[in-house]
């Protein structure tokens, strides 16, 4: 008999988040840093209130909107982003929201499980979870919103009163971190709603059950929301998420807010899995819950008219659904072996240790800069075919002057890169509104008037791709003048405008810097 002992297996949690862990900043770094300006300007604004040690009550990175009110609504994963930046540059941030992603998907498999559900089902769920998201795994805010939703699902399965004490801690949190807290509150309203009905349709003893569920939840709504308001903005910070919405112009210039578009692949595997949603419905002979119910019809209807919401979908309504679908997924002749050895192997033998000592590893990675024995396994720059790194480069170098008018995505970039000179505009478009929005808008698409906009806001120079229409309308307009270009950016200038007082005029009569 031997007396050799078994050595350390990974359970399914451990798996599931060394995945993810992984193949988020190594596999998906590049979409992660570099798929909008947004990024740039949260790191940009976290790095200022560590400088100030406070908080950003006024607008010091525009000239559009110079000295004027700025609410710091997301100024909490702001901090946790400048921080990880200064730590280990962006391959810093690349891990952080990596480990964040993984420990969202493995939440998701031990919601699964821990309410009896089959280990297999809660494995292919989170995995389908996390493949529906990746269209919005982008190293910003909501990241964050993404892990605390299924926070506050494991919550909402309990009735006690100790559970009904950590909803003002998971929303003081919450508030803090990103305005996505609006959305626990309407996922506890649901539950409150659907319990009510479940109690008005049951004639038995169950029917007070169902009722003490409904004054819990409510209960915790009111927690909740008193929570939310132990932010440094008070009050406004409710009335700023919610407003937002009501900025249609924007919503609708903004590809993330838009509707899916089921012609892509994103849209494709959407509407595969609404279509298995139904056909599971469809197949099961009893009726799932009404909190189930309502949950996956909200967040269909809120994915459907918003792309980005596609990830609450994935991440609140398929755990619920594969719990209610789990007998008949067991009673499936399919998949037996794969099932009976996850159902073995699940837990693991010292669970956690897996995703402890990889979670050290990927930091380590990043603190040497993303690269190991040379090669780079993390990124850790921006990309300069996506934003405009040369050209703010030499700008910075000849300290160019003037008021700029620049490209709306490299706006964040712009603040972090190029920190002395004010842009136009930047992602940041709760703050800025409808009204500059629509002017830099007007402005991009050469709509009428948009010369006057340039003169009004007395641009000096523009920052845009070389191929955008504006850049071509300029070119074409011998009152502008080029000073720089390459692949990604070119910069034109009002004729007479000097940055380093050496110009020299082309036969075609325009001027480039020498």
């Amino acid at each position: 008999m031997s007396d050799r002992r078994p050595g350390v297996r990974p359970s399914l949690y451990d798996i599931i988040f060394i995945i993810w862990a992984v193949v988020v900043p190594v596999g998906f770094g590049s979409r992660l840093l570099n798929s909008d300006g947004d990024l740039a300007r949260h790191i940009r604004l976290g790095e200022l209130m560590l400088d100030r040690h406070g908080l950003l009550h006024q607008d010091v990175f525009s000239f559009t909107k110079a000295g004027q009110p700025f609410l710091a609504f997301e100024y909490g994963s702001e901090l946790l982003y400048a921080s990880a930046y200064r730590l280990a540059g962006l391959a810093g941030v690349a891990v952080l929201a990596g480990l964040v992603l993984a420990l969202t998907y493995t939440l998701v498999a031990r919601f699964i499980i821990r309410r009896g559900g089959d280990p297999l089902l809660a494995y292919l769920v989170s995995m389908s979870a996390a493949v529906l998201s990746a269209a919005h795994w982008l190293a910003r805010p909501h990241l964050f919103t993404m892990l605390l939703v299924v926070v506050l699902l494991e919550l909402l399965q309990h009735q006690t009163r100790r559970a009904l004490l950590l909803y003002p801690v998971l929303f003081v949190v919450w508030a803090n971190l990103h305005g996505g807290f609006s959305f626990g509150c309407i996922l506890i309203v649901i539950y409150i709603v659907g319990e009510a009905t479940e109690g008005l349709l049951t004639r038995d003893a169950g029917r007070a059950a169902w009722f003490a569920r409904a004054r819990h939840h409510a209960g915790a709504l009111l927690l909740a929301l008193v929570a939310s308001l132990l932010n440094p903005n008070g009050f406004r910070l409710l009335g700023h998420v919610f407003g937002f919405f009501g900025n249609s112009a924007i919503l609708a210039q903004t590809q993330e807010f838009l509707s899916p578009d089921f012609h892509t692949p994103n849209g494709k595997m959407f509407l595969a899995v609404l279509l298995l949603v139904i056909g599971a419905l469809a197949w099961s002979r009893r009726r799932p819950p009404i909190t189930s119910l309502l949950v996956l019809l909200a967040t269909i209807a809120f994915a459907l008219i918003s792309q980005r919401n596609i990830e609450l979908f994935a991440i609140a309504a398929l755990p619920l659904l594969a719990l209610h679908l789990d007998a008949e997924w067991r009673a499936m002749p399919l998949l037996t072996s794969a099932k009976m050895v996850f159902q073995r192997e699940a837990a693991g033998r010292y669970p956690g240790v897996g995703a402890a000592v990889v979670s050290l590893i990927l930091i380590g990675i990043a603190a040497l800069g993303g690269s190991v024995a040379g090669t780079t396994v993390i990124p850790n720059r921006f990309d300069e075919h996506a934003f405009p790194v040369r050209a703010v480069a030499k700008a910075r170098a000849a300290k160019l002057p003037g008021r700029m008018y620049n490209n709306f995505i490299w706006g964040g970039y712009l603040l972090l890169d190029w920190p002395e000179q004010r842009v136009f505009i930047d992602g940041g478009t709760d703050h800025y509104g409808e009204k500059l929005f629509n002017e830099w808008i007007q402005v991009w698409n050469l709509e009428p008037g948009w010369r006057d906009i340039l003169k009004r806001w007395k641009i000096d120079f523009t920052l845009i791709p070389p191929g955008s229409r504006l850049a071509d309308e300029l070119e074409r307009d011998h009152g502008w003048t080029e000073w720089y270009r390459d692949s990604t950016a070119v910069i034109l200038r009002r004729p007479g405008e000097q940055a380093d007082g050496r110009t020299v005029r082309r036969s075609d009569g325009r001027t480039v810097s020498r």
